[in-house]
């Protein structure tokens, strides 16, 4: 059993966990424990057997590997005595007393690395679409004539996390006449007051993606997009494993530890004194770290991953 009690972002960046296993181990059952919202990310993985919601009873694993748990998963692996445990707590330990944090996708490898062959290396995490979504996708691109279009994912859990939409605005009118990219809008219906505003200050039409809309078909639709921008957030995270082309907004983010993957990924992040901090509690609210990134950073990384390069004479 894997347990992954986590968000988006961290799911995402666990996926090759099960790959790995899949491929030391062809034949073993493993079952997953996550959070339900999490589980399209995984629910055609074919690495993984079965996906549960809640600490199952009556059944004895050969191996429990907790790659996020809580209190109660630890009690239960401790007295359900498996073969064999691994847990994130001890490489974390190990990595810091070592010189710090590793990449969220290194740190899950090596929590796994015991149970792999020697001198194995760490996979890159993969979402595996499934054909309904992908043609739920194809129609929304069909049916608003989207050649080259950028996805923008302009919520955010936290405040501190939330880029000001003046400044999304800005950068969706620079989409549209210097790139010639329309805009499409991901998000939950939560997100739907923040995209509403930002197409009203832009005065550019959007298309908005939020309703009916499952991490499936967001992991679709950034595969097939020119350019993703967005908070720090787990659909970021979704965009950077289908090696879309990004720009990550960054706060008080952890730097390097929860940083996008990718050579296509780029990030703009202004790292403080304070950092890291519990993202709840600033200690400069009149300026937030978040507010520091200005359009013109974003606009210049942009046009790093959307301009080719060429050699100088």
């Amino acid at each position: 059993m894997v347990i992954k009690l986590d968000e988006i972002g961290d799911m995402t960046y666990a996926l090759h966990v099960f790959d790995h296993l899949k491929q030391r181990y062809p034949s073993a059952r493993l079952v997953l424990l996550c959070k339900p919202f999490v589980s399209p990310l995984v629910v055609h993985h074919p690495g993984i057997s079965e996906i549960i919601y809640s600490i199952p009873h009556g059944v004895k694993f050969d191996v429990i590997v907790e790659l996020r748990g809580n209190w109660n998963t630890l009690k239960y692996a401790l007295h359900q005595m498996p073969n064999r445990r691994l847990d994130r707590g001890t490489v974390r330990l190990k990595n810091k007393m070592e010189g710090g944090q590793k990449h969220e996708v290194l740190t899950n490898f090596q929590i796994i690395e015991p149970l792999l062959d020697q001198g194995s290396i760490p996979m890159t995490p993969k979402i595996y679409l499934d054909e309904p979504s992908m043609g739920d996708v194809t129609k929304v691109i069909k049916e608003n004539h989207l050649t080259q279009y950028a996805v923008i994912h302009c919520g955010a859990r936290r405040i501190l996390r939330q880029w000001p939409t003046s400044n999304f605005a800005s950068l969706v009118k620079l989409l549209h006449s210097k790139y010639n990219l329309k805009c499409v809008f991901a998000g939950t219906e939560e997100d739907e007051s923040t995209i509403n505003e930002v197409i009203a200050m832009s005065g550019i039409e959007g298309i908005v993606c939020t309703r009916n809309f499952s991490l499936l078909h967001f992991s679709a639709l950034v595969d097939k997009a020119a350019l993703f921008i967005g908070n720090e957030s787990g659909p970021l995270h979704i965009a950077a494993v289908m090696n879309t082309p990004l720009v990550g907004i960054y706060g008080p983010g952890v730097k390097d530890v929860f940083y996008p993957i990718g050579e296509n990924s780029r990030v703009v992040h202004h790292v403080l004194d304070c950092n890291p901090c519990d993202q709840i509690h600033c200690v400069r609210p009149e300026n937030p770290c978040i507010q520091l990134a200005s359009v013109l950073e974003v606009e210049q990384k942009i046009h790093e991953i959307l301009i080719p390069k060429t050699n100088s004479i």
